[in-house]
């Protein structure tokens, strides 16, 4: 991929927190990089062409989201660079503990999530979720080091129900557990919900605020 489109690309998921959707427009991205609107209408259509975005117009402008190669592209950048700058030392990020909205329990219940963890993530996750207050920013760096895996979204009769992207990682160093991100979501872009095979809290003992690390 050519570099300036490489470019555009980190632009993007810095723009749309990675794993979200930015509304944006031509006319900002041609300013942003120093080109015409039309160069830049090309170079999204390019990523497009690509599979590295998603991009839909809209009457205020283009919503775009990474798609699962273009996040793959930007960590296989990301760990070359971690390579050439960073110590052996293992990524972490920290948060502080808060109340979830009670969803993240009624999903991951669902028998077809629940077999697909077990065979994807090697436990059955206990039924809630650890939900964490953290940097953004610092989480789609820490995010870029870690590979997806996707839970496949399925269909009942009454609804359907979304794709959940996992990470794997070990909570406070030692305890084996995943990042989840639901396709569909009311929580911020700052909060990330944690399962796990036992009770993270008790664990823990952890309460409102405490301070949580969770390493790749």
């Amino acid at each position: 991929m050519a570099k300036h489109n490489e470019q555009l690309l980190l632009f993007l998921a810095l723009d749309s927190g990675l794993h979200g959707i930015v509304l944006t427009s031509t006319a900002k991205i041609a300013k942003q990089f120093g080109v015409s609107q039309q160069t830049a209408s090309r170079k999204l259509r390019n990523l497009k062409k690509a599979g590295l975005i998603s991009l839909n117009a809209s009457p205020s402008g283009c919503e775009i989201s990474i798609t699962s190669a273009g996040a793959s592209v930007l960590r296989k950048n990301f760990l070359s660079l971690k390579r050439l700058f960073g110590g052996k030392q293992k990524p972490s990020i920290s948060g502080k503990v808060k109340t979830g909205l009670g969803e993240g329990r009624y999903y991951i219940s669902r028998p077809v999530y629940l077999k697909q963890f077990k065979t994807k993530l090697g436990f059955n996750p206990f039924l809630g979720t650890l939900n964490l207050r953290v940097s953004n920013n610092i989480l789609e760096q820490f995010l870029l080091a870690l590979q997806p895996i996707e839970i496949a979204g399925f269909k009942t009769d009454e609804r359907s129900f979304g794709k959940i992207l996992v990470f794997k990682v070990l909570v406070e160093g030692k305890q084996q557990a995943a990042i989840i991100f639901p396709e569909r979501t009311a929580h911020a872009r700052d909060e990330i919900e944690i399962i796990a095979p036992i009770n993270l809290r008790k664990k823990f003992k952890l309460k409102e605020g405490s301070k949580v690390s969770v390493f790749s």
